[in-house]
């Protein structure tokens, strides 16, 4: 290996491990398993650490986070609160943007799977017309012979 070569990621990783249990020691208290993840430039990683005298925890021993009953639904109303407002079709987008602006605090995901939601259960129709979301009982304009495009 020359000195301008980089040092193999195995390398760094044993490095950087021993480096960051050392310092664990050195400062930390006693604690059970801890776990981080993360990533950057196209690369991700999982740190895990534990107390050596006991096993290993596994993703099943590790408590699930709870998740809130209904925890949509309040997405769902002002979804259509905010459809309702626009009082046209308006996009996936266009109901994040609106939603942000009233400080909904809903991240896009949620949205999304809130609008699938919406439209599985026949409360909103998207048609696929890039015109976007709208309730059931607006009539869609169909362009006639002679209207411009």
């Amino acid at each position: 290996m020359s000195m301008d070569s980089p040092p193999e990621p195995r390398t760094l990783v044993e490095r950087y491990a021993a480096d960051l249990l050392r310092e664990l020691a050195a400062h930390a208290r006693r604690s059970g398993p801890v776990r981080v993840t993360d990533a950057a430039g196209g690369l991700a990683c999982m740190v895990m650490v534990w107390p050596a005298d006991s096993r290993m925890p596994t993703a099943l021993g590790e408590q699930p986070k709870p998740r809130k009953i209904g925890g949509r639904k309040g997405c769902r109303e002002d979804i259509l609160a905010v459809v309702r407002a626009a009082g046209r079709p308006i996009t996936r987008k266009q109901v994040i943007r609106a939603l942000k602006a009233a400080g909904g605090g809903h991240g896009a995901g949620t949205v999304a799977k809130a609008l699938a939601d919406l439209t599985a259960s026949g409360e909103l129709v998207n048609h696929k017309d890039k015109r976007g979301y709208r309730l059931p009982t607006w009539v869609r304009k169909h362009p006639g012979l002679f209207d411009a495009v």
